[in-house]
């Protein structure tokens, strides 16, 4: 059976095409890595594209997939936290929801992955961002004693955006391939949160932004940069200021008050 190229991220219909340039840039490497196999290769070439690329005329960026990565994800964290225990609170559900939310938690997956080296981009900065971070991981590691370390260690303020974005859309990408089964998704990426989200629950992360207020931190300044997304800067009361990036001003704010509270709780 043929199934039909996806318009919702293909511009060039041609399966022949698409295939060549799966192909091409040796893509097979992220399926195996996810385990799982695309039917339409054009999501995952579109998971891939960074909106700098101008070698793939095939598919649109990754940026409609990863907003709907976002949302998906969003969702089985939550659903898989209250299956998990089902007298949580909701303020510790959404702790949890946001601390994942951190560009860093999913960049480090993403690369712990190893996948890094097959985003498509043009873009010498984002290399050098993306090189620099890598560089910081330990060489010939296993993806089991990655996904095992420390959960501060998921959560390097030093990760470019970028590897955030292509995982949500990788996400979104295997959604629309599965013909929007939710229980696929979730089993492609559970090994992956597995670690972290038990971790969590057992050993709840504090409350970043009410840990900061009740300490006499505040906000000095909130803004949005192209590159960063929101960004926050929070100073506590030695006069010691911390940066946090995200999506949102909250993600921002609650990224910024947790470097400050992982500093301040491990002095």
């Amino acid at each position: 059976k043929i199934v039909p190229l996806p318009s919702v991220v293909c511009v060039d219909q041609s399966t022949n095409l698409i295939n060549d340039f799966y192909n091409q840039n040796k893509f097979k490497k992220v399926e195996e890595r996810l385990k799982y196999t695309f039917k339409n290769k054009a999501y995952l070439v579109a998971a891939l594209t960074h909106p700098s690329n101008f070698a793939n005329k095939l598919t649109v960026c990754y940026e409609r997939l990863e907003f709907l990565g976002d949302a998906v994800l969003d969702y089985l964290v939550t659903r898989e936290i209250f299956i998990k225990n089902e007298n949580i609170t909701p303020s510790l559900v959404t702790n949890i929801r946001e601390d994942l939310a951190n560009n860093g938690r999913l960049a480090y997956i993403f690369v712990a992955l190893d996948l890094q080296s097959s985003i498509l981009h043009h873009s010498p900065s984002l290399f050098a961002e993306i090189s620099s971070y890598v560089s910081q991981f330990e060489q010939n590691e296993s993806l089991d004693k990655r996904l095992n370390n420390n959960i501060s260690s998921y959560a390097d303020s030093t990760a470019p955006k970028a590897l955030a974005d292509v995982f949500e859309a990788i996400v979104g990408a295997i959604f629309f391939d599965s013909g929007n089964s939710l229980q696929t998704v979730w089993n492609v990426f559970e090994p992956f949160f597995r670690n972290y989200i038990e971790r969590s629950m057992n050993s709840p992360n504090l409350n970043p932004i009410q840990y900061i207020n009740q300490h006499g931190g505040k906000v000095i300044s909130e803004y949005h940069d192209e590159q960063k997304g929101s960004v926050c800067i929070v100073e506590v009361l030695n006069g010691k200021r911390y940066e946090g990036t995200g999506k949102s001003k909250r993600l921002a704010k609650s990224d910024a008050c947790r470097k400050a509270v992982i500093e301040m709780t491990n002095e």
